[in-house]
């Protein structure tokens, strides 16, 4: 699902590479759990293997598909329709439930809606479901997502 090969990575006025991945494969179905301390390219490796950053040197392959190989606006869609994160805190918005947040990229992707409907019968299922596998308690589904606390949402 995930090919990353001699990635490197450096911003801009760097004086070396933030991150040099020589290789990381992971297969569909398996969970990866990126774990570090500030600053050490949590986010950074996130945004390169959802094509938001593009490597200084490498490959980074989704779905058989070199990222970098695609326009901005490709890749874009490329998002819409294959990606999704599930942010401790950030980026959630904050006026909407949970239940509406994780809903929200149905809104911008019809490959994204048709697929959830497929696998659940509607995309509100499916976004039911997934809820339910990560843990959070049903009668936080409603709730704005402002209004819930990393230490007291889960179960």
């Amino acid at each position: 699902m995930i090919e990353i090969e001699h990635l490197r990575f450096a911003w801009p006025r760097a004086a070396h590479d933030c991150l040099a991945i020589d290789r990381l494969d992971v297969a569909g179905g398996n969970a990866l759990f990126l774990y570090g301390p500030s600053g050490g390219g949590k986010s950074t490796l996130l945004g390169l293997m959802a094509g938001v950053l593009l490597p200084s040197a490498g490959r980074v392959r989704l779905l058989g598909q070199d990222l970098s190989k695609l326009s901005g606006a490709r890749r874009d869609a490329f998002r819409a329709d294959h990606l999704g994160y599930i942010f401790q805190q950030f980026n959630l918005l904050p006026y909407l439930s949970v239940l509406d947040n994780v809903l929200l990229p149905c809104r911008f992707s019809r490959v994204r809606r048709e697929r959830a409907a497929s696998r659940s019968g509607t995309a509100e299922a499916d976004a039911r479901s997934l809820l339910s596998r990560i843990g959070l308690a049903e009668p936080l589904w409603r709730r704005a997502a402002a209004e819930l606390s990393v230490v007291t949402s889960m179960p």
